[in-house]
């Protein structure tokens, strides 16, 4: 059994889950998870998973996680032959982004501290590696054919 989010209705596989998504929503976004977390658990930032878990269990609707699961996944994940996204189908191997943001011009959340923009710039250094490699790779196609 899991439960669905009092917040925002996103089906979690358990308690736990649910004690997560609602502390991480809230760490990250503030707004409706955190002031509902304000509002029904004192101090809820100190709280384990576990912790948290047993104070918000009760406020939540018990669901079936892999039905809840399928269902939201029909009423909000376009599918099917309606085609609802644009890109190309020419199988040129096209990346959907094909170029990396510059970090400058990336806004500051103030949420970014120094080893997570080392990993952002290692990040983005292995994708860049990674479209070079399957450029060559794709010149390497053609020049066979």
């Amino acid at each position: 059994m899991g439960y669905r989010c009092p917040v925002c209705g996103s089906p979690q596989q358990d308690d736990e889950h649910l004690a997560n998504h609602l502390a991480m929503t809230a760490m990250l976004h503030g707004e409706d998870h955190e002031a509902w977390l304000d509002e029904h658990v004192e101090e809820w930032s100190e709280h384990t998973p576990p912790e948290l878990a047993a104070e918000i269990v009760d406020d939540a609707e018990e669901v079936d996680y892999d039905d809840a699961t399928a269902e939201r996944a029909e009423t909000e994940i376009p599918t099917g032959d309606g085609h609802d996204h644009e890109h190309d189908h020419d199988g040129s191997g096209s990346h959907p982004t094909e170029e990396i943001a510059d970090p400058a011009e990336v806004p500051d959340s103030g949420f970014i501290d120094e080893a997570a923009e080392e990993a952002v710039a290692e990040a983005r250094e292995m994708t860049r590696k990674r479209r070079e490699k399957a450029a060559e790779d794709d010149d390497s196609d053609e020049s066979d054919s």
